[in-house]
């Protein structure tokens, strides 16, 4: 609005002094003073004044997330499903019993290695009191108790297979089967995952894997929710690459946030500081014209615009550092820089 109104200010000024000229001059003398009117156009601009600035170098990337802890509950042996004792979103201590299969199924061994273990468990008691009244010696004692600890082993492999436990404390994250259900060897019955804190999985480039470190920050963030962004850091980098994309992954952990937003395999974007300079002259972006040359900025000084060659640093598409060619204080126009020329009159807009 403003720059409009400015605009027909000098557009009425313009006829009216045309219509002086036209009136009470001679062609030529009409002809010079209209050039002199052109040269003397008020461009509006908008500026800033150069400053100290904190500036990086951004790189965003897309990853996939997983909890800090995370563990998948696999099905070992043929069998159907009888129960399921959590659902999504439920929090389980490590040992708690989620999925059990059938103990009487045709693959179960669990009743077998049970009926087993009790009967080696009562002949043991039964050749330790023998033992005691000198009735047997030391070496048939430990026959039975050697026999007993692989009875306790059978027993404990038997009803793990039947009796799937979550091996961390932790939130389920996915149940994948109904109790019914006959599941077979290497089926994924469900996740549990520690999602107070959580890890992105990226890959990088040949090139750009050179400029990470460990402890690099990292802002890990939801296109469909960037008001949850959180920081985190990188914790790993490979130094080897994938055969199939010839690029490196990278990890950085992050914590969660106090609803729980981020879930694993969650697809979220990664913006890497590659790097960081605190303090240093910078500029806007958008003020900086490229030119077959080199870079530069106008400079706004007593209402006129001069033009100024600069040398860059550090940058994104927000600020860039400014190594040389302006000063602290100068005034650069950050925008109507397209319609200047060396020596144009300007006016200051907001």
């Amino acid at each position: 609005m403003k720059r409009n109104a400015l605009i027909n200010k000098i557009l009425i000024l313009a006829a009216a002094i045309f219509s002086v000229l036209f009136f009470g001059c001679g062609k030529d003398e009409v002809g010079k003073k209209a050039e002199n009117i052109e040269l003397n156009e008020v461009v509006p601009v908008s500026v800033l004044k150069v400053d100290f600035k904190a500036v990086g170098s951004k790189k965003t990337y897309g990853g996939t997330l997983e909890g800090i802890k995370q563990s998948r509950l696999i099905a070992i042996i043929s069998e159907r499903i009888v129960s399921i004792n959590s659902k999504v979103g439920d929090y389980v201590k490590e040992g708690e019993i989620v999925f059990q299969l059938d103990k009487t199924g045709p693959a179960s061994q669990f009743l077998q290695a049970q009926a087993n273990l009790n009967n080696v468990e009562r002949e043991l008691n039964r050749m330790k009191a023998l033992f005691k009244e000198g009735a047997v010696a030391q070496q048939q004692v430990d026959q039975v108790q050697t026999a007993y600890d692989v009875a306790i082993a059978n027993y404990n492999a038997a009803k793990s297979a039947v009796d799937l436990i979550s091996p961390i404390s932790g939130k389920i994250t996915a149940v994948n089967v109904n109790p019914g259900d006959w599941v077979m060897p290497g089926t994924e019955l469900g996740v549990v995952a520690d999602i107070s804190q959580m890890i992105i999985k990226f890959n990088v480039s040949e090139m750009e894997v050179q400029g990470f470190e460990l402890g690099m920050p990292v802002y890990i963030y939801s296109e469909f929710n960037t008001d949850q962004k959180q920081k985190g850091r990188i914790i790993e980098i490979n130094r080897s690459a994938s055969i199939e994309a010839r690029s490196f992954q990278v990890k950085a952990v992050f914590s969660n946030t106090k609803d729980s937003f981020y879930k694993p395999g969650m697809f979220v974007k990664a913006d890497v500081l590659l790097k960081w300079k605190d303090k240093v002259l910078a500029v806007p972006t958008q003020s900086i014209m490229h030119q077959g040359d080199g870079d530069y900025v106008y400079v706004i000084q007593n209402n006129i615009s001069l033009p100024k060659k600069i040398k860059t640093g550090l940058g994104d598409e927000n600020v860039t550092e400014i190594v040389s060619g302006i000063n602290k204080g100068e005034i650069v126009v950050t925008a109507g820089m397209n319609n200047l020329n060396d020596g144009s009159r300007v006016i200051i807009v907001e």
